[in-house]
């Protein structure tokens, strides 16, 4: 039984995220599991649930080996043998949920609290150790549920994590008791859903800003072919013509036009001149040349022009492990042969947004998208819409797209800010402060997607005060944990 409960709250789990619509399986997902292995030992639940949280992400990544073998040098054990080694990592997390959650219910912590305060503590640390990786985060299952969502405006991401994990602590209260005290706990998820309704019902308002997004959908072989740069050129500059029919903004992908841009002059040119035709204001990422004394570096560039030239560049500033720079690469040589190259890019150094006028832009390249903190700076700093631009060309037919979209689109309702997200290849979207997709494309379809957003100035809780209920749930449950190692009676006895 155990091992039936086992894989039926893996499979529960895996199908609530997106893209599959059934979001609500995320809500009674660990219960089978949970109730299975109430008995055994802390060391035992620990082992179960890393091996639980392992496959999970073994399944949920299976895309990444595929990515490594079609663009970088490694041979498939190695591709594979990268994803075991992220996957039992990441399935460290939901180990030590395990443990701990179990630990302080026995210590005579309401299921609750304990699963509650240690979930979104756990995820927290996920989203900031070792550069950070919170992908298929517990609230990501929940992008269809609009009025829950919401409360990503007051708490963020990891702190709607928290609310799913009360409520999974709800129901093991109402099967192993005290029942009445399970039966209360759910009063504040209601709450919590009934705000986000009222939230949804009456969104913030703001002035109208025409937005057309381009998505070219320039195949992964062909962009970095120096042989087919010309026809890129040529499409992007058709393509951007186009969509610079009606003014507002224009928003090419990351890293799209095959020249670094302002350093040849007749490379340039062909963009430049569109823009200078036209009253859009257009951004558009390349590749920036850097040269230092030991060689030269890239920096991954986003250009805001118009007729009247640059108002501003941002450039990346959170780069990819391995995909943009080699960690630890200078004390390990080894490590660049895995990742390809001996140089990398170099981060960039600033989170102001970029000087639109009327419309102050907070941009996130790619796997920017997916850290909270960076979107929250950007806001705190002026920013009235967010952009994404992204090339998930590397993805192929996968998961990936899905979920890379799904971890952005919480950026939206957490800032209460309009999101423009741009890729290559797709999914390129227009999403609501609520969170809800206005408007979208399909995946390997080249169009431009054209639509209006709100410059909107509110701002949110979260904006404000940042990821505290995660951080207060950490100290509470080190509070528990503490309290409990001393006295181990102390919360059953109350």
């Amino acid at each position: 039984m155990l091992w039936l409960a086992f894989f039926l709250s893996l499979a529960l789990y895996f199908f609530s995220f997106p893209p599959f619509p059934l979001f609500w399986m995320a809500w009674v997902a660990p219960l089978p599991l949970l109730l299975a292995s109430a008995s055994l030992s802390g060391r035992a639940r620990f082992f179960l649930w890393w091996l639980w949280g392992g496959l999970f992400f073994l399944a949920g990544l299976y895309w990444l080996p595929g990515t490594m073998e079609s663009y970088a040098p490694v041979a498939w054990w190695q591709a594979w043998g990268a994803l075991g080694a992220l996957a039992l990592y990441l399935g460290l997390y939901w180990g030590v949920w395990g443990w701990w959650s179990h630990l302080l219910m026995e210590r005579g912590v309401p299921s609750f609290l304990a699963m509650a305060t240690t979930l979104a503590f756990l995820e927290y640390l996920r989203g900031h150790l070792f550069t950070g990786f919170p992908w298929l985060l517990a609230a990501h299952t929940q992008t269809s549920f609009l009025p829950f969502i919401q409360g990503a405006a007051l708490v963020g991401v990891y702190g709607l994590s928290f609310f799913l994990a009360w409520v999974w602590g709800g129901f093991l209260g109402l099967v192993k008791g005290p029942r009445k005290r399970g039966a209360w706990s759910f009063l504040l998820p209601l709450f919590l859903v009934a705000w986000g309704g009222a939230r949804v019902a009456y969104p913030p308002q703001g002035r109208s800003l025409r937005v057309a997004v381009v998505q070219p959908n320039i195949p992964a072989q062909m962009k970095w072919d120096p042989t087919k740069a010309r026809e890129q050129v040529g499409l992007l500059v058709g393509m951007t013509r186009r969509a610079c029919g009606r003014g507002g903004l224009v928003v090419l992908p990351e890293t799209v036009y095959p020249y670094p841009l302002f350093q040849d002059a007749r490379d340039s040119r062909p963009l430049l001149d569109v823009v200078n035709g036209c009253s859009s204001y257009v951004l558009v990422g390349t590749n920036h040349v850097v040269k230092r004394k030991d060689g030269y570096y890239y920096t991954n560039r986003e250009y805001l022009l118009s007729r009247a030239g640059v108002l501003g560049y941002y450039d990346k500033v959170h780069l990819v492990p391995f995909g943009e720079y080699v960690p630890l690469g200078r004390y390990l040589p080894f490590l660049y042969s895995l990742a390809g190259y001996r140089r990398g890019f170099l981060p960039g150094k600033s989170l102001s947004p970029l000087p639109m006028p009327g419309c102050p832009l907070g941009v996130g390249i790619c796997y920017e998208a997916i850290f909270p903190f960076l979107s929250r700076a950007q806001v705190r700093r002026g920013a009235l819409l967010l952009v994404n631009v992204t090339n998930d060309a590397w993805f192929g037919r996968s998961l990936a797209p899905y979920q890379h979209l799904t971890a952005a689109l919480f950026r939206a309702v957490e800032n209460g800010r309009w999101l423009v997200r741009c890729a290559n290849t797709g999914i390129s979207a227009l999403i609501s402060p609520a969170g809800r997709v206005t408007a979208r494309s399909s995946l390997f379809v080249r169009e431009v997607l054209e639509g209006k957003v709100e410059v909107v100035s509110s701002i949110t809780p979260y904006t404000l005060l940042g990821d505290w209920l995660p951080l207060l749930s950490g100290g509470v449950a080190l509070f528990f944990l503490w309290m409990g190692y001393f006295k181990p009676k102390y919360f059953s006895d109350r």
